[in-house]
């Protein structure tokens, strides 16, 4: 049953990143993967959007389909978040554990619009909780990719050798526990609220290291905006999938989990059709490679899923009151 509600939960595409790195270090087909849960083959802009419910999905098929019971474990593993380009430049200053996990519960919500983190002090201990919206009741390979996760941003400062005293699991106990490692040196309980791990409280006051490439800059992109209501939402997807050349409205609303007559009375509630928001998504996309790359006219077109050059010439007349070449010279002389 498709979902009827307004909310289109989205997360930085440079998390994509880690599935395919982990994939491909397992032997497993990446593309073929991300084709089968509705997720971009191509390379994208770290700080652009996808929708988020097609990672769990991807995450609980391939450790289903390659047998793999551990794979949101080994996933964070492969690129922990503070090597996700998205996210370590926003936290690479920090200078205790403390200052690391302030900053990161402040800015986790700007990553994915599903999530929220929370840094409690106790009478003996601190807690480092995941107070976000689960997309699925009992996710385990989440779960295990989310914890493994945090208990990474706390060995920044403890070292690899720390886990904590003990977990707390929002999901039902489960056989894929036994198998990963990493959760095994803490006491682990099941069913709760959320998901919670304890940390000493002398580690909060341990300096941080983060070793990063010191040529990793914070990017802003302000077209993208993880709050976006629904039509900002969909034309933010649509962006970011128009690459794949997938952007029908069967496509789209298949990839926001809604059905077309749904998407289609959404976006009358806005006075907006659905080739409109189309149009400007593909405007947003042909600026970008105009501005940032050295792609020929003809490339961008095809990529647009234009026939030919001078059907996207016209059209982007249409948009900006400019030819493409005309819109790229005046970018380089204002830079």
């Amino acid at each position: 049953m498709r979902s009827e509600t307004d909310n289109i939960h989205l997360v930085k595409a440079a998390f994509k990143k880690q599935f395919e790195i982990t994939m491909i270090n397992n032997g497993v087909s990446a593309d073929a993967y991300l084709k089968k849960v509705n997720l971009p083959t191509a390379d994208l802009d770290p700080e652009s959007l996808l929708p988020e419910k097609p990672f769990w999905h991807l995450i609980n098929i391939v450790a289903r389909d390659e047998n793999m019971p551990d794979f949101g474990s080994l996933v964070a593993q492969t690129t922990p978040w503070h090597k996700v380009v998205s996210l370590a430049p926003l936290i690479h200053n920090s200078v205790s554990l403390k200052n690391l996990l302030e900053i990161f519960c402040d800015i986790a919500s700007s990553q994915s619009s599903a999530t929220g983190f929370t840094l409690e002090e106790k009478a003996s201990h601190y807690t480092f909780s995941y107070a976000g919206m689960p997309l699925y009741k009992n996710d385990v390979q989440m779960e295990l990719y989310r914890v493994t996760s945090m208990i990474q941003l706390v060995q920044l400062a403890t070292g690899i050798e720390w886990f904590p005293g003990y977990i707390q699991l929002m999901m039902n106990k489960n056989s894929a526990i036994k198998t990963c490692g990493f959760l095994k040196n803490s006491e682990i309980t099941f069913s709760n609220k959320t998901s919670v791990i304890s940390i000493e409280k002398h580690c909060l006051h341990l300096p941080v290291n983060i070793d990063i490439p010191a040529s990793l800059e914070l990017r802003s992109k302000s077209e993208y905006d993880l709050d976006a209501d629904f039509a900002n939402a969909i034309r933010q997807i649509m962006t970011a999938y128009i690459q794949n050349q997938h952007c029908s409205i069967e496509d789209i609303a298949d990839i926001a989990d809604i059905s077309v007559r749904t998407l289609q009375r959404k976006l009358k509630k806005y006075d907006l059709k659905f080739n409109d928001l189309l149009n400007q998504a593909k405007f947003i996309m042909a600026k970008e490679k105009l501005s940032d790359t050295e792609m020929h006219i003809y490339e961008i077109a095809n990529i647009l899923g234009y026939s030919d050059a001078a059907n996207f010439t016209r059209a982007f007349h249409r948009w900006a009151g400019v030819s493409p070449g005309e819109y790229r010279q005046q970018y380089q002389v204002v830079m």
